[in-house]
């Protein structure tokens, strides 16, 4: 336990989390070029995109990215729930290791095994925003002379939990008319998805949030 309440080690778990994503998701959208030959953009293409095996390039290493990610921001998320103080932050530690370890079954499953990636994908956006939700308030409610992380930095969560309840509440509008996280055939593709950019902005802000928090601590 002692290791996991180290800062130390959330800050380079975290990073590590951060910059492994980071990287296979430029590599991955650097080569990649879809079915149609159209080359990856934010605006209309799902991140899970890609990992499509038989159509991103690199889809091995995006979901390998993942994988690893997942595995580092595990140990960052239990980290943070020793880090903090009081039971709510435990809670908030376990919930965060439920989501990292979705995001590392996201790249395990590709998008080609669609239903188990879906399970994985919707765990990891349900448990995320739990998990931002709680840290969030744990961070801005610390008592005095317990405080580990400056209050102040518990709004870095805010523009996270916002992106992951749009995502969510576009998703399940979306799953009463076809799967939710299902890529749409290029013909039938929306020049600008609000889902794919609310997609973005949730792993945007995940980013930046793993990274504020690092550097507070």
């Amino acid at each position: 336990m002692a290791f996991f309440s180290d800062p130390l080690t959330f800050k380079i778990a975290s990073m590590a989390g951060v910059l492994a994503v980071l990287l296979g998701s430029l590599i991955a959208g650097i080569f990649y070029r879809g079915k149609d030959g159209e080359r990856y953009s934010p605006l209309n293409h799902f991140i899970s995109e890609l990992g499509e095996e038989g159509v991103s390039a690199k889809a091995g290493w995006f979901n390998l990215s993942l994988i690893v990610s997942g595995l580092c921001l595990l140990a960052a998320c239990i980290s943070l729930g020793l880090i903090l103080p009081g039971t709510l932050a435990r809670i908030a530690g376990v919930i965060g290791a439920l989501c990292a370890l979705s995001l590392a079954l996201v790249g395990l499953f590709p998008l080609n095994l669609y239903k188990q990636h879906a399970a994985s994908a919707m765990a990891f956006f349900r448990a995320g925003l739990a998990m931002l939700i709680l840290f969030t308030f744990v961070i801005i409610t610390q008592p005095e002379g317990a405080v580990r992380i400056p209050r102040l930095y518990g709004l870095a969560g805010l523009p996270g939990i916002a992106a992951f309840v749009y995502f969510l509440a576009l998703a399940v509008q979306r799953n009463k008319q076809s799967k939710a996280l299902e890529a749409p055939a290029e013909s039938a593709r929306p020049r600008v998805s609000r889902i794919s950019i609310a997609e973005w902005a949730i792993f945007l802000s995940l980013v930046l949030w793993f990274a504020v928090l690092a550097i507070a601590l």
